[in-house]
């Protein structure tokens, strides 16, 4: 899956998720392309787990998106958080879905949970498109 910023800004409800992950201002280039590592629901608002201009994964609203290439790799998995107030649904690849510290890891900015994404992302397909 592709996606090609659309705005590099978000407003109303998808302002909590963007608060959650950075803390900051958006590290995305209107115009440009992103291969998706993941996707989740967070806080109500779709989000989609991307390598953003600074060569961080970093989660960010669909809002903010267009699809590129809509098809999502064969390899990717499901987890439902009915118990979560934030996190209620999440699509990816396996590390992701199954290592419950993984998620954390990659906001935590982790070495290990890096390489892991970046791996990833390499074998998705799309990562050098």
């Amino acid at each position: 899956m592709e996606v090609t910023c659309v705005k590099e800004h978000v407003d109303g409800k998808s302002e909590i998720s963007m608060e959650y992950n950075y803390g900051g201002a958006p590290e995305v280039t209107a115009g440009l392309s992103y291969p998706v590592a993941g996707m989740s629901i967070y806080a109500g608002v779709a989000m989609v787990l991307i390598r953003d201009d600074a060569q961080l994964p970093g989660w960010y609203p669909m809002e903010m998106f267009d699809v590129r290439d809509p098809r999502m790799p064969s390899h990717w998995l499901f987890a439902k958080y009915p118990g979560s107030e934030y996190l209620q649904a999440l699509w990816g690849y396996e590390e992701l879905i199954n290592d419950e510290f993984h998620y954390d890891a990659l906001l935590e900015r982790d070495n290990g949970a890096l390489v892991i994404f970046s791996n990833r992302l390499r074998g998705s397909g799309v990562a050098d498109a």
